[in-house]
């Protein structure tokens, strides 16, 4: 039974990350969308950027990271040793918390791991990042323009998600169990009765 619980929880975590991987691969896709050369160019060029074309473009991001169920999409050119924010969805508590990020903000906090993306022929890289906003389990899309200047199309999803189905189902499968506990109790006991008559 205790073998049976550790293969289905095993079975269950795996199903959960392959969910929330799809969700992320297609958020990160769906921002291709909305991104193209010229805004990735004049970024790596440092050039403003409209801006009511950018507010329409975060919408849009906003929009994206709903429907695909994420907390952020994004979008990141490489700049030295750190990464800009190209484009970013954002959350109601990023605003209160001023959080909000805006074309061309340093990203500090960007990991090995994403820097490396940026040099990457990897179709996508996962990375488990932690920084202002939260910890997340994120997805690096790596892109090129048309002349070569890299970028990536990214999309976070909280740890705490992961963690919170696993224990849900962990819930579920406890009752489940216990059901089937109480069902078979009187079972056993009448065959073990039945033995000990013989």
């Amino acid at each position: 039974m205790i073998v049976f619980v550790f293969i289905k929880l095993y079975i269950q975590k795996n199903i959960i990350s392959e969910n929330i991987d799809l969700r992320l691969r297609s958020a990160a896709g769906s921002v291709q969308l909305i991104i193209n050369d010229s805004i990735i160019e004049a970024a790596n060029s440092k050039k403003p950027i409209d801006l009511i074309d950018y507010d329409n473009l975060r919408n849009t991001a906003n929009s994206i990271a709903e429907i695909h169920e994420v907390i952020y999409v994004y979008v990141m050119i490489e700049s030295g040793d750190s990464a800009l924010f190209v484009l970013s969805s954002y959350i109601n508590s990023d605003i209160t918390d001023d959080l909000v990020t805006n074309y061309l903000d340093y990203y500090e906090e960007a990991t090995p791991v994403m820097m490396n993306a940026f040099k990457s022929n990897n179709a996508e890289i996962f990375d488990l990042t932690s920084d202002v906003w939260g910890s997340f389990r994120s997805i690096y899309v790596p892109r090129k323009t048309k002349s070569g200047t890299p970028y990536l199309l990214c999309a976070d999803v909280r740890v705490s998600e992961v963690f919170d189905y696993q224990l849900r189902y962990l819930i579920e499968f406890a009752f489940s169990a216990l059901f089937l506990i109480i069902i078979s109790l009187p079972i056993v006991i009448k065959l073990r009765k039945d033995y000990l008559i013989k």
